[in-house]
């Protein structure tokens, strides 16, 4: 019989992993994500995974975040020698994601190496090396398509909504259904089509990062021209930490809304200054197939920026220095968007000080991070070693969150027409719990907190 064990996102939000054994003997990943946050949490990067990765035949990837994709490399360097198999579009995305992780790691190592009083790992957990061999094992798969590959398992990728190129995965073994959500999506998003409704199962891997909240009924539209209009009142600039994949895609396509409808000064130059989020601007107009409408369509086959006019990209790291001499009148859109690295640590460092400045979050911060100590009220935080002042004014807008809140994912559940059994992943462990009961409740469904290290059977 098959069978699951929960290794990673068990009991927390990140490290994404199940390891599946088929009927056939046949053993495979579902997702393979790095840990995120607080340091008790990225310390399990460095321990390997409780498989021996060279008994693995495959990894099914669900898309393209760091705590989904994040552990790939770590993976082949410690001779996983299968395929990935996933959409085109998340391989093309997480091949930026690994790159700019490999990157960051190598960079931190660096600095470790001049720094060891700082205490951060002297070396990088895998290195651009390491990524260029999982690139060689993307296998794309296309939405609806039904594949074979793995002995005594036949799967099938359809869209999740929560992500270009996110997948809900189901998976048929000899006596048995398994569906795995992956990051489930909002409903009526602008870009991105709604979660496919999936019918029948017998077991569901679900994920409950939102499980036990909601999001607010105002929308993100409407809160963004209030934050960029209340900023710019300030004489200062806006600094929107965001994610580089999705998050700055949603923030150009409204932005480009906000101008188009008057309703945010005309003169304010937009900067994003991230050359990953530029990369995956241009893949998202490359896939308007899959989307709910087709940029290029909809503002014309010259468009880059989702929409978004008066829009700069910045390229080099001396471009984006020359942006801390802009006093006022412009916004800065900058990965990554919890503030665990890559350029806008930078930006805060240098704008945290200043009381003219606004700083906004748009979306989940995982506790532990610089995000959530800054949303959560800080007023001095260590951003690369050196303690910085807060004098700027840090606001937080939840509903540009990608992940389906609490309402949502009930809703996906009231698709099914039998009554699997639930295991809930991906999410702390009261909201993973109050999920459950709320599943239970309204649905009839066996519904429990997956736990770390355990191993289920499915019929």
């Amino acid at each position: 019989m098959a069978r699951i064990t929960f290794i990673g996102a068990a009991g927390v939000v990140t490290g994404s992993k199940h390891l599946v054994e088929t009927d056939s003997g046949a053993r495979l990943l579902l997702d393979c994500g790095m840990y995120q946050g607080f340091k008790e949490l990225t310390d399990r990067n460095w321990t390997p995974p409780p498989v021996d990765p060279k008994t693995l035949n495959a990894v099914l990837l669900s898309h393209a975040h760091l705590d989904h994709c994040g552990y790939l490399p770590a993976l082949v360097q410690q001779g996983f020698s299968g395929s990935v198999y996933t959409t085109a579009a998340t391989a093309d995305i997480a091949t930026l994601v690994l790159e700019d992780s490999a990157g960051l790691q190598e960079q931190e190592a660096q600095r470790a190496q001049r720094h060891p009083e700082r205490g951060i790992p002297a070396r990088a957990l895998y290195t651009s090396a390491d990524v260029a061999q999982v690139n060689q094992r993307f296998s794309h798969v296309a939405y609806g398509e039904e594949r074979s590959d793995v002995a005594g398992c036949r799967f099938r990728l359809s869209d999740a909504g929560h992500i270009l190129g996110s997948a809900i995965m189901e998976l048929w073994f000899d006596r048995a259904k398994l569906t795995f959500t992956g990051d489930v999506g909002r409903y009526d998003d602008p870009l991105l089509n709604d979660p496919s409704a999936i019918a029948e199962s017998d077991v569901i891997l679900c994920e409950s990062t939102y499980g036990d909240r909601v999001h607010p009924p105002t929308k993100p539209l409407d809160d963004l021209a209030a934050v960029i209009g209340a900023a710019m009142q300030r004489g200062g600039c806006l600094v929107i930490p965001a994610f580089a994949i999705a998050r700055t895609q949603e923030l150009l396509y409204d932005i480009g809304e906000l101008q188009r409808s008057n309703r945010m000064p005309s003169d304010v130059k937009i900067y994003v200054d991230s050359p990953m989020a530029s990369a995956a601007n241009a893949i998202m107009e490359r896939y308007g197939s899959i989307m709910r409408f087709d940029p290029k369509i909809r503002f014309g086959p010259g468009d880059t920026s989702i929409g978004a006019a008066n829009v700069t990209e910045i390229e080099t790291s001396q471009d984006s220095i020359r942006l801390n001499s802009i006093a006022s009148n412009a916004i800065i859109i900058s990965a990554s968007g919890m503030a665990t690295g890559g350029r806008v640590l930078h930006h805060l460092r240098n704008r945290l000080p200043r009381k003219q400045d606004t700083v906004c979050f748009v979306g989940f911060e995982s506790p532990g991070t610089l995000s959530a100590s800054l949303v959560n009220g800080a007023k001095n935080v260590k951003i690369m070693g050196v303690r910085i002042d807060v004098a700027a004014t840090v606001t937080h807008i939840d509903g540009f969150s990608a992940h389906a809140d609490r309402n949502e994912l009930l809703r996906w559940f009231g698709g099914f027409t039998d009554k699997p059994r639930v295991f809930m992943v991906h999410g702390d462990p009261d909201q993973a719990a109050s999920l459950a009961l709320a599943v239970s409740q309204r649905y009839g469904m066996p519904a429990q907190a997956a736990v770390q290290g355990q191993t289920i059977t499915l019929p």
